[in-house]
C-alpha cells in the first residue's frame, strides 16, 4: 500500500498533467438580417381625393365651341361655348348697366317695383340689365319677373342665387327667352364680353346650409378658380356677378349682418384679390345693400356718382317686403346703375318709396295667378 506521501506526490503529479481547464469568450453573433422585400420598379399611382365641382345646371365649365352669330335683342353678339361678346361698341364710349337684387317673388307689389325700375334704366339709358340671383322659387313667376325686366329692351342677364331649385331657375329663364330675346342665362354663359367690360358669373351660393332648395345652386373652389382663369385672361375690366358677396370687414362692407357680422364668401375676396378684379355686383345681404365700395373689403365706401377705379355694388333687396338696413333706413324696393368710362366707374341707386292707396290698388292687378309653391326637390 502507498503511504500517505506517496498518494500525494502521485496526486500532485496528477493534477501537474492535467492542469486547470482555460475559459474561452465567444464572439458576439451579428444580428440576423431583415428579411428581404422585392420593390416595384414604379410605385403604384395614388388616385387623388375627388374634386368637387358645381352641378352643370347651375354653372357650366368654361369651355371653348363653335362659334355662332346669334342675336341678343336687338344687339348682335357671337357665342361660343360659355362665352358671349356683343360686337358693337357704344356710341356715347361708356357702358351703363342696371341692378336688380333679390326679387324673390312676382307679388303684385314686387312687378310694380320692378316697372318702376325699368322706367329708372331706360331713363339712364342702360346697356344692359344685370340680375344678381333669388329671382323667385316658382318656374311661372321667375318667367313673369324676368319678362318685365326684359321689356327695357336690352339684354337681361340672369344667374341663381340660394333661393331657387335648379329646375324652376331653368324652366322658368327658358320659357321668358321664348318672348323675350333679350334675356341670358348667366349659369349657362359664365362670361359676357361688352367692348368695355367683360362679366364673369359666380351663380349660386358657397354655403350649404343657406341654400334653400334641396335641389339649388352651390358653387366650389372649382368654379371661383374658373373665376379666376377667366379674369386674367379677359382682354378688358372684370366685373364680378355673383349673388353671395366678398368676406368684408367692418360695419360698412357689403357682407355685414348685424350680430352675425361679416358673412361674405372669403374664396371671393381670394379671388378678387389674385385676379386683381376692379368691379363686382352682389346682393345676397339685403340688409348692407344700397351702398359701394372701393375696395372688396369694404372699409371705403364710395359716394353715389363719385367716380372711381375699382368699385364694388350690393344694389340692396328688389322686393317690396320692407327690410330695415345697416344704415338706419327702411327698403321698400332697391335697384342701381353702374356706369364705367374708360377706367373709372360711378354708381347711382334707386329706392322706392312706400306704396300709395292707388299704387296698391294697381299692384293688386298684377298680383300672380292662385298656384302651388315649387316642392323642395
Amino acid at each position: 500500500m502507498f503511504s500517505r506521501l506517496s498518494k500525494a506526490v502521485v496526486l500532485v503529479g496528477a493534477l501537474a498533467f492535467t492542469g486547470c481547464p482555460e475559459k474561452k469568450t465567444e464572439a458576439p453573433k451579428p444580428p440576423p438580417e431583415p428579411p428581404k422585400v422585392a420593390v416595384p420598379a414604379v410605385l403604384p399611382a395614388v388616385a387623388p381625393p375627388p374634386t368637387e365641382r358645381a352641378e352643370k345646371e347651375c354653372a357650366a365649365t368654361i369651355d371653348p365651341g363653335p362659334t355662332t352669330d346669334i342675336k341678343i335683342g336687338d344687339r348682335a353678339a357671337k357665342l361660343w361655348g360659355a362665352h358671349l361678346a356683343f360686337t358693337d361698341k357704344d356710341a356715347d364710349g361708356e357702358l351703363t348697366l342696371g341692378v336688380v337684387g333679390p326679387v324673390n317673388e312676382d307679388s303684385g307689389e314686387n312687378m310694380l317695383a320692378l316697372k318702376r325700375y325699368v322706367k329708372f334704366f331706360q331713363d339712364e339709358k342702360v346697356d344692359a340689365i344685370v340680375v344678381t340671383g333669388d329671382v323667385g322659387d316658382i318656374a311661372a313667376g321667375i318667367t313673369r319677373v324676368l319678362k318685365e325686366l326684359a321689356s327695357a329692351k336690352v339684354p337681361v342677364l340672369v344667374l341663381a342665387g340660394n333661393q331657387e331649385c335648379r329646375a324652376e331657375f331653368t324652366d322658368g329663364v327658358t320659357t321668358a327667352q321664348k318672348d323675350a330675346s333679350n334675356v341670358v342665362n348667366m349659369n349657362a354663359v359664365r362670361v359676357v364680353e361688352f367692348p368695355e367690360l367683360t362679366l364673369i358669373s359666380l351663380p349660386g351660393y358657397h354655403d350649404a346650409n343657406y341654400v334653400k332648395c334641396s335641389t339649388g345652386c352651390r358653387y366650389f373652389q372649382t368654379t371661383v378658380d374658373e373665376v379666376v382663369r377667366e379674369a386674367k385672361e379677359a382682354k378688358t375690366p372684370v366685373a364680378l356677378v355673383a349673388h353671395g358677396p366678398p368676406h368684408g370687414s367692418g360695419n360698412q362692407a357689403l357682407d355685414f349682418a348685424g350680430a352675425a357680422g361679416n358673412v361674405g364668401d372669403e374664396a371671393i375676396a381670394k379671388a378678387i384679390a389674385e385676379a386683381k378684379i376692379p368691379f363686382a355686383f352682389a346682393s345676397n345681404i339685403k340688409e348692407a345693400g344700397g351702398r359701394a365700395t372701393s375696395d372688396a373689403a369694404g372699409t371705403t365706401l364710395v359716394k353715389e356718382g363719385t367716380a372711381s377705379k375699382s368699385l364694388f355694388i350690393n344694389p340692396g333687396p328688389a322686393d317690396t317686403f320692407g327690410w330695415e338696413m345697416n344704415d338706419g333706413t327702411k327698403s321698400v324696393g332697391m335697384a342701381a346703375v353702374f356706369k364705367l368710362k374708360g377706367a373709372d366707374a360711378q354708381w347711382k341707386s334707386f329706392r322706392m318709396k312706400p306704396l300709395t292707396a292707388g299704387e296698391k290698388a294697381e299692384a293688386k292687378k298684377l298680383a300672380p295667378p292662385a298656384r302651388e309653391a315649387a316642392e323642395n326637390k
